[in-house]
């Protein structure tokens, strides 16, 4: 006997992360009237990363940034992307910037 049920599995893997981000000041604050932009990322070096963002915003000197779940303050993205494709929350800052400025 066949079931005639059909599972909400989808056939196929979904690919990629979803990248959300947001472009900071100097300081590396976002106003509140700014608004985030999104795309789904299917590369998976930081260096894809980092020029894909490039081609995006049309910005060459940015550093990929994350908040830190801590302490909320930005910290550079350096060596390789996060596991398992999770989505992830992005904040760019030019290279100029005061944040990570000593």
């Amino acid at each position: 006997m066949e079931s005639t049920e059909s599972f909400s599995v989808p056939l196929h893997k979904v690919d990629g992360r979803a990248i959300h981000y947001h472009l900071g000041d100097d300081d590396g604050d976002i106003s509140e009237d700014q608004e985030g932009h999104s795309f789904t990322f299917n590369g998976t070096s930081l260096e894809e990363l980092l020029e894909r963002l490039q081609e995006e915003t049309g910005l060459k000197d940015v550093i990929i940034c994350l908040r830190s779940p801590i302490n909320g303050k930005l910290m550079p993205l350096r060596l390789q992307l996060p596991p398992n494709n999770a989505a992830m929350h992005i904040v760019l800052v030019r290279e100029s910037s005061k944040v990570f400025q000593w």
